[in-house]
């Protein structure tokens, strides 16, 4: 039985209304950095103010409101500290969602959301009508943002790196392409885990720059050759599997036509497509991928969650063939494609 069907429905309806402060609450804590500020321990209003440059009396009020979901604690002394979830939240933390939670907190994505009303009514990205270009435009043409963002997609792949790298047999795999693979922060995971796989991290060239050195970084360069381009013209050609991780989700039925081609056309015939996406599941439970579909909706043209179904059906049209459906222990799934 879900929470909903547990409390009073008029409370559960206001609850779900106020559920914006409680996000925008989480996002501003950590663009301050009020959970490295609290590494070392308590700190009272003043000091932990002092610390992130904030004013101590809304700091507490912020930090009091945030402490009643248990992102930090209150002790009784009234001084504030860190609490296992809100270890999440520090720069140095394995698995850390501070820089997710600063890309949706960034001023762009966020304002966006004032524009849902607009989307519903009219099939159209908020983004779009907000900022007047779509979100991929709006990013080149904004380096900051761009660079958040993708810290922010770091982010997100280190929280399902691991168990991508759990779900599927990656040792039977010589080279893998990753295909719009951003700075090859899960291609650099997978190639940590299979010492005898070659990489190649494919993706636009201002995001391959940054690429090289996480490569580096990861200790895999070695093994990952990089190359440019846009997987809507073409994809290097030759591999024994194509791994594509949230790019399908991005645009509508039309262009992932046209990226599933590309990938087609690349893949000998003894290759498989590997597409790492949310599947929405039926019935009324909550999920993550019902949630991030309305994300797409306010930041894409056209992008969407898909169910399996769906899915199935767009493969189809691509001249491909889904195989079966790998769970990852997150939620993500991957989706074995052949020809």
């Amino acid at each position: 039985m879900s929470d909903a069907k547990q409390v009073d429905p008029q409370l559960h309806v206001r609850n779900l209304l106020m559920g914006f402060v409680v996000s925008r609450a989480l996002q501003v804590a950590a663009e301050l950095g009020v959970a490295d500020a609290l590494a070392d321990g308590p700190k009272d209003r003043e000091a932990l103010a002092r610390e992130v440059g904030a004013h101590a009396g809304t700091l507490h009020r912020l930090m009091r409101a945030l402490a009643s979901f248990g992102l930090f604690d209150q002790l009784p002394d009234g001084r504030f500290a860190n609490t296992p979830s809100s270890e999440y939240l520090r720069s140095d933390t394995p698995g850390s969602l501070r820089a997710l939670a600063r890309m949706h907190g960034g001023s762009p994505l966020w304002q966006a959301w004032a524009d849902l009303e607009h989307s519903v009514r009219s099939g159209e990205p908020s983004f779009t009508h907000f900022h007047g270009s779509l979100m991929f435009e709006y990013l080149a043409a904004h380096p900051e943002s761009a660079r958040r963002f993708d810290e922010g997609m770091v982010a997100s792949s280190r929280l399902m790196n691991d168990a991508i790298v759990d779900a599927y047999e990656w040792d039977r795999i010589g080279t893998l392409v990753d295909v719009g693979g951003g700075v090859g922060s899960t291609l650099a995971a997978i190639l940590q885990a299979n010492p005898r796989m070659q990489g190649v991290l494919f993706d636009l060239p201002h995001v391959i720059e940054r690429g090289r050195d996480h490569l580096a970084q990861k200790g895999v360069a070695a093994r990952c050759r990089t190359e440019t381009g846009s997987f809507f013209d073409s994809i290097p050609s030759g591999a024994d599997a194509y791994f594509i991780k949230h790019i399908i989700h991005d645009w509508d039925d039309a262009d992932c036509l046209r990226i599933l081609g590309n990938c087609r056309a690349a893949m000998p015939d003894h290759a498989k497509l590997l597409v790492c996406e949310k599947v929405i599941p039926p019935g009324n439970e909550p999920s993550v991928a019902k949630t991030m579909d309305l994300v797409m909706l306010v930041l894409t043209d056209g992008g969407r969650e898909r169910t399996e179904q769906e899915f199935r059906d767009l493969f189809a049209r691509a001249g491909l063939r889904l195989a079966r459906v790998v769970p990852t222990r997150a939620d993500n799934s991957i989706l074995e494609v052949i020809k």
